[in-house]
């Protein structure tokens, strides 16, 4: 019986044990390679080539006319206008320095080539790990434990949304997250002027953390004219950057065809009517949530540092579910989500599935829901095209899986997405209550430990939630939606 015993107990320090193994890193890194070579998204290409065309202009010794020569559009990008300021490419030119010698000097056309694209990707995915490293040092901060830490990483950098967001949209919201965690981390650990640095850095890119700050400054600052000072800091790199940018031609034009009118929008657009109009639900709940949190009195440094990260989390959570953003835009709520999983040790089993939920339905919310989301026109000009089917291959562009769903019945999707909107709302809304940081109950299934041998699954079920989706691309990518010639009508 002893022997027994003793096997036991070896056997669950070997399988059951905090540690990462790694072929379960190896699962994730092989996850993320596999969508990173796969698609090569309209978005990608475009800021690819303006984050080498400012190279080419300082080469030409006339940087001030970047945006117009940028407006010229010369490669024949998907967008004639660039809609950001040189802050938000700055990080992606340096990385793809040597792509820009390669077309500048040996006349490879970035555009034409896969292999250049991809690499301007990698760039975003190394900025991932960067993502991921703060989620270990938030982690760190609420339980100084590196193993279980360690999950925070993994879970961060293989999350659906990260993928979805670098590795197939190979959008560089990845450099406000990055900036926006290091301000959150700053705030925890009471650097508040490196705190407004980084959350102006972050605002420069996309003004999305701006939501986030707010109510961080009001818990954090209860003096009104310096929390007010702060947040108009918040956005002062943004201002100047507009300012600055006014001395480059077309600068006005080419903003104005940015996203930041759109972020905007859509944030506001999502509401209820009243009598005097359509009410923003996200207004409404930002005011609410700024009002709670002035009123707040965290009891010590401790429990201070679990409120900022659960705010942060809060607010991007609400933004993801309550308001409507591009498809790869949910990637804002990590690290924060990945961290409340970790951080706290009585909710995590059940906290590691709502996570599993979430991040699965929103995949197939957005799958459903819009022709972006899974648009297999996104893959005509990655390496698995040029590789599988050569460098001319292309694809219609309503090529995608919600076509694919209206081809079997025009309701499908509809009926999909709303089913996957009420799992995302609910998983969401549980997130947020069971993780405030005065929620004390503690679930049964924790207390004896029932699942306790199922830790791992928990997490590889978390590093695959993208495969299924990625598997449907590659289905309808060799299986075009032409030889469907079957309709099933209602």
């Amino acid at each position: 019986m002893e022997l027994l015993k003793k096997g036991k107990e070896k056997f669950l320090r070997r399988y059951y044990s905090p540690d990462i193994y790694w072929w379960e890193w190896g699962l994730a890194v092989l996850v993320i390679l596999l969508a990173l070579l796969s698609c090569t998204y309209k978005d990608t290409v475009s800021l690819t080539v303006w984050s080498t065309n400012l190279w080419d202009v300082i080469a030409q010794g006339r940087l001030f006319d970047f945006y117009e020569y940028t407006a010229r559009n010369i490669y024949g990008l998907p967008h004639d206008k660039m809609g950001c300021d040189l802050i938000a490419i700055l990080p992606m030119s340096i990385w793809n320095i040597p792509i820009w010698i390669v077309q500048y000097f040996f006349h490879r056309n970035i555009v034409d080539s896969p292999v250049m694209l991809a690499w301007s990707k990698l760039g975003l995915a190394v900025s991932t790990v960067g993502v991921a490293y703060m989620a270990y040092k938030l982690a760190y901060l609420l339980v100084p434990e590196k193993k279980r830490c360690m999950w925070a990483v993994l879970l961060t950098m293989s999350s659906a949304v990260a993928i979805e967001s670098v590795c197939i949209a190979g959008q560089n919201d990845v450099y406000f997250i990055l900036y926006g965690a290091i301000s959150v981390y700053c705030m925890m650990k009471n650097y508040s002027k490196r705190a407004v640095a980084f959350a102006a850095l972050s605002v420069a890119v996309k003004p999305f953390f701006v939501f986030a700050y707010l109510p961080l400054v009001l818990l954090t600052e209860k003096n009104l004219p310096k929390a007010a000072a702060k947040c108009i800091l918040s956005v002062s790199f943004m201002a100047a950057g507009r300012i600055i940018g006014m001395a480059f031609p077309m600068y006005s034009e080419s903003m104005s065809m940015g996203p930041s009118n759109a972020v905007l929008y859509n944030l506001f657009s999502v509401g209820f009517e009243t009598g005097g109009g359509e009410a923003s639900v996200f207004v409404i709940g930002l005011m609410a949530i700024c009002f709670i949190v002035f009123m707040l009195k965290p009891k010590d440094d401790e429990e201070k540092k679990k409120y900022i990260l659960y705010i942060a989390a809060f607010v991007f959570l609400f933004i993801s579910v309550f308001s409507y953003t591009d498809f790869y835009r949910s990637y804002l709520i990590m690290p924060y989500l990945s961290v409340l999983v970790v951080a706290n040790a009585d909710k995590f089993r059940v906290n590691i599935a709502l996570m599993y939920v979430f991040q699965l339905f929103r995949m197939g919310c957005v799958s459903s829901r819009t022709r972006n989301g899974m648009n297999i026109y996104a893959m005509s000009n990655s390496v698995l095209s040029m590789v599988t089917k050569g460098s001319g291959y292309s694809q219609e562009p309503d090529a995608n899986f919600k076509a694919f769903l209206d081809i079997i019945n025009p309701h499908v999707s509809s009926f999909a997405a709303g089913v996957c909107s009420s799992f995302i709302v609910i998983s969401a809304v549980i997130l947020l209550v069971i993780n405030h940081p005065r929620f004390n109950y503690k679930f049964d299934i924790e207390k004896d430990g029932t699942l306790a041998k199922y830790d791992h699954g928990f997490l590889i079920l978390n590093i695959l939630v993208f495969v299924p989706f990625l598997m449907i691309m590659f289905f309808l990518y060799f299986y075009p939606l032409e030889n469907f010639t079957f309709r099933i009508v209602q």
